[in-house]
């Protein structure tokens, strides 16, 4: 997966063994479709997805959850582009956030 971090925030909330927690916002291209494949990456380079039990950071995962109430895999298909069966052109479908990942982008000043 190839990735680039578009926004950075370190919050005043300590998450054991540090005194602060530092999250950030990725935009990430798979390069296949492999099962899990963003998750694990992720987690491999020891930046995992926010909410994810199977490969994140408990401990983020709660600290998330008690302030600011987000209990979902903060993981998002922003875009698909596919190519069309018919027509052979490219078709790109596109979607937002939903209330509970936006309220959180809203509350880091990220915009998507």
């Amino acid at each position: 997966s190839d990735y680039e971090q578009l926004a950075t925030i370190e919050l005043p909330i300590p998450v054991r063994p540090y005194d602060t927690s530092r999250y950030t916002l990725v935009k990430v291209k798979p390069h296949t479709g492999r099962t899990h494949q963003i998750r694990r990456h992720m987690a491999h380079i020891s930046h995992p997805i926010i909410g994810d039990t199977r490969y994140g950071d408990g401990a983020h995962n709660r600290s998330i959850r008690d302030h600011f109430g987000c209990e979902r895999l903060l993981l998002l298909a922003h875009a698909l582009t596919l190519t069309h069966p018919h027509t052979a052109a490219p078709l790109t479908i596109t979607t937002t956030p939903d209330d509970d990942f936006q309220q959180l982008l809203d509350a880091f000043g990220w915009r998507v």
